[in-house]
């Protein structure tokens, strides 16, 4: 199972402290200094040779200097080393090529795309300000959109706006475009012939891939996605998704399949990688989601399986919001076709529905809109998807409610639903409610031990929150950020029942929201990170999933 290397946020002045944890091989906190806390992760790095873990940690020493604090444990976190080193920030990337901080505030230059009345292509530019939050411990981005800039030609007054990527490192634009033709004649060629081109901030085309479908087709997803075989990659390969188009005012213009669904996948120098065709099962198809796996790109969401060979793009729309799905499809293609396309029904859904024994009321997903993300691969081909129900008000946030796991063999057939209720707090109203823990989603993550019987599926549970008020004038603004502690559960996929279910931290630690765990030892075991209840020290527990 892909597994990411996370980052210990661990700082400054400290004395060690021993927890009485019961579950847990070892628990620590860590006292640290004031100043400390206000630093952010930088680095994490095991060897599992040597049975150690290095973690540095980078706070403003001032302007034109840096601090990086590295500290060594062993395995049972015990302290075996600390090193202090404060170097220039200009020269401080070359000695530590993660460190990705450029100061309290930069700004980039660049390129958007917008259609206009007509839907031609018109190209703006814009200016990026990237600020860092200490209280965040990120930076915040905020985009300003600058005057309309003279791009015609070809590229130009002659292109239908579709889609387009923004490459905010180097101020690009890729964009996928229609090209248009004579009204009479080719009425809908810019749905057909589309361009695939390449723009610098200077307004030059550095290249420009003519696509064409032979028939009328529509944007039905476009996003930016990482390779999982290449995480550390500056920049995603982007991937389309287009629909053929069907229905009144068509006629003789219309696919002769509204099945055959083509994907796209795009890179970041504007390079077609793979162009893929399949044929769906599901029409009305809101993709949720997609992963690059190498070659293979999984798309995934829910739709409508009835009537599939005889909906178009065009008949089949309607308002995803209000929606009741009545069945999710899961597709994963190649370079140039589909390796499978499965179609799950609701009902099948509720079949296959597990829940915790002591939990009363079964957690069913059941076609109505959830929060699906993410999509993960274990190690035996089997693929994992992960959702969290909702409740919608009247006013104010959502709520955040069941976690749903659904597991489908190598093929995308469904082989159980996990559902277990959200074990959020309801808490003050700050903000207009922001401090209210339920009005943010829990986060998971999945672990796979040494038996494969056996899946371990870490939850984030936000228990309450950390406000900050700042007020500028007469307006006040207030800042949150959820304090979340793990629940770790472990599920038997083969039998598909709740074997076991635990949470961490006891109410007094809580996990750090960007880099909640590091996994050691071979990936066989994995050390919690987070804090204390009082915020004034680290706190750090290993897990060894043989003891759950």
């Amino acid at each position: 199972m892909k597994k990411r290397l996370l980052a210990l946020l661990f700082t400054g002045l400290f004395t060690l402290h021993q927890v009485n944890g019961q579950q847990l091989a070892a628990e620590k906190t860590v006292d640290i200094s004031g100043k400390a806390n206000r630093g952010y992760i930088g680095r994490v790095e095991r060897n599992d040779q040597t049975r150690e873990m290095a973690v540095t940690y980078v706070t403003k020493s001032t302007n034109a200097k840096v601090k990086f604090e590295t500290y060594t444990f062993d395995y049972d976190l015990n302290l075996k080393s600390d090193v202090v080193d404060e170097i220039e920030l200009t020269k401080a990337k070359e000695k530590y090529s993660w460190f990705k901080y450029k100061g309290d505030a930069y700004v980039v230059e660049g390129l958007t795309a917008s259609p206009n009345l007509t839907g031609t292509f018109v190209i703006k530019k814009k200016q990026v300000t990237y600020s860092w939050n200490w209280f965040l411990l990120k930076y915040k981005k905020t985009t300003k959109t600058l005057d309309k800039l003279k791009f015609e030609g070809e590229n130009g007054k002659n292109m239908y706006y579709i889609s387009h990527y923004e490459n905010d490192s180097n101020g690009e634009i890729i964009a996928l475009a229609g090209e248009k033709g004579n009204a009479s004649k080719d009425p809908y060629l810019h749905f057909q012939k589309h361009h695939i081109f390449r723009v610098d901030p200077s307004l030059k085309v550095l290249s420009d891939i003519t696509v064409d479908l032979g028939s009328p087709h529509k944007l039905l997803y476009s996003a930016a996605v990482p390779d999982e075989k290449n995480p550390d990659a500056e920049q995603a390969d982007w991937v389309v998704v287009l629909a053929p188009m069907g229905g009144a005012g068509l006629g003789k213009f219309e696919a002769a399949d509204p099945t055959q669904y083509t994907v796209l996948r795009i890179s970041p120098e504007g390079k077609i990688v793979s162009q893929s065709k399949f044929t769906t099962m599901a029409h009305t198809w809101t993709i949720t989601g997609s992963v690059i796996d190498g070659s293979k790109i999984y798309l995934y969401g829910p739709g409508y399986a009835k009537d599939v060979a005889k909906k178009y793009y065009e008949l089949a729309y309607i308002p995803n919001e209000a929606a009741k799905f009545t069945d999710f499809q899961l597709v994963r293609v190649n370079a140039t076709s589909a390796d499978f396309v499965s179609v799950t029904s609701i009902e099948e859904f509720t079949a296959k529905a597990r829940k915790p024994e002591d939990q009363k009321k079964l957690s069913v997903y059941n076609g109505k809109k959830v929060d699906i993300r993410d999509l993960t691969i274990g190690s035996d081909g089997k693929i994992y998807i992960i959702a969290q129900d909702f409740k919608t008000q009247q006013e104010g946030p959502l709520i955040y409610t069941d976690l749903y796991l659904f597991q489908f063999d190598q093929k995308g057939l469904l082989l159980n639903s996990f559902g277990i209720d959200d074990d959020s707090r309801k808490g003050a109203i700050i903000g207009g409610g922001v401090a209210d823990a339920r009005f943010y989603p829990s986060s998971s993550a999945l672990f796979e031990g040494k038996d494969p019987n056996y899946i371990y599926w870490m939850q984030f549970v936000p228990h309450s929150t950390k406000c900050v008020s700042e007020t500028s004038g007469t307006v006040k603004t207030t800042e949150c950020r959820p304090l979340k502690y793990p629940r770790v559960i472990k599920l038997d996929v083969t039998k598909g029942s709740f074997v076991k279910i635990e949470q961490y931290g006891n109410g007094e630690y809580f996990l750090n929201e960007d880099f909640p765990l590091v996994y050691i030892e071979n990936n066989s075991k994995i050390i919690f990170i987070g804090e204390t209840k009082s915020e004034k020290g680290l706190w750090v527990g290993k897990f060894d999933p043989s003891s759950l």
